[in-house]
């Protein structure tokens, strides 16, 4: 089975003046329009030996599924911490009967911690962000997605104010089972780890200051999930004399 996909996300995000519970607040939404197309081919053989082949194959263009975002992110000195919570509302082209799709088809809940240390004298930036997802039931299929871990990481010396360069990776683990009249194949418990370099500038943006970062992932470890390789570009515009660490920039 191949499903390679393409998307454009875009985050408008608006960041709060005044500090609450003593930490920057900021909420904002992922919007996503992008190209799905999923090819299945299979062959079966029966008793006698003889077998039958089959392949199917559809695409998919539009819009995904909406996710708002709201965090609350804490500095000092070098050390930088991050809550957040989100959700994914179900509006992306999903129909039961197709193979590809751009939304889950139900509601998701998303929620974590996440912490940074900078230190540009030392030049090392290090990242980490830990997070639950609660997947909802199908309404659809009646299938519901177990619970998921996920861990993202980031390690960059800073070879100058405006450049660095390192390594990035993930990791994600189902830990609780599959269920729902759906779920015919029992718990289906699915896991996955990527690991990748990236590259970061911070641009002249107007008046402002911009961030451009360039990372890619090489997954391994796959069960019960696809394994390849995936690219992010990110492009961001950062608040007035703020300089945002690359925790905010993770998966």
């Amino acid at each position: 089975m191949k499903s390679p996909s393409d998307f454009f996300m875009f985050t408008p995000t608006y960041a709060f003046e005044k500090p609450i519970f003593g930490a920057q607040a900021a909420f904002g939404a992922t919007i996503l329009y992008g190209k799905n197309a999923t090819s299945v081919s299979a062959t079966l053989t029966g008793p006698g030996g003889n077998s039958l082949s089959g392949s199917r194959s559809d695409e998919v263009v539009g819009f995904g599924d909406l996710y708002p975002t709201a965090s609350l992110k804490w500095n000092k000195d070098a050390n930088n911490f991050m809550l957040y919570a989100t959700t994914g509302i179900p509006v992306g082209a999903y129909q039961l009967n197709r193979l590809s799709a751009l939304g889950l088809g139900h509601w998701a809940v998303d929620g974590g911690i996440g912490y940074t240390y900078l230190n540009e004298k030392a030049g090392i930036e290090g990242s980490v962000v830990f997070g639950l997802t609660y997947n909802f039931i199908n309404p659809y299929t009646q299938y519901q997605s177990g619970t998921d871990a996920h861990l993202d990481w980031a390690l960059s010396p800073i070879l100058t104010d405006k450049f660095h360069i390192g390594a990035v990776g993930y990791v994600y683990n189902q830990v609780t089972g599959d269920s729902g009249a759906g779920a015919r194949l029992g718990d289906f418990k699915s896991r996955v780890a990527g690991i990748g370099p990236q590259i970061g500038f911070f641009i002249p943006f107007f008046d402002r200051e911009s961030y451009l970062n360039l990372r890619a992932y090489s997954e391994l470890d796959a069960r019960n999930r696809l394994e390849g390789w995936n690219a992010f570009i990110t492009f961001s515009i950062e608040p007035p004399g703020e300089k945002v660490p690359a925790v905010a920039n993770l998966r």
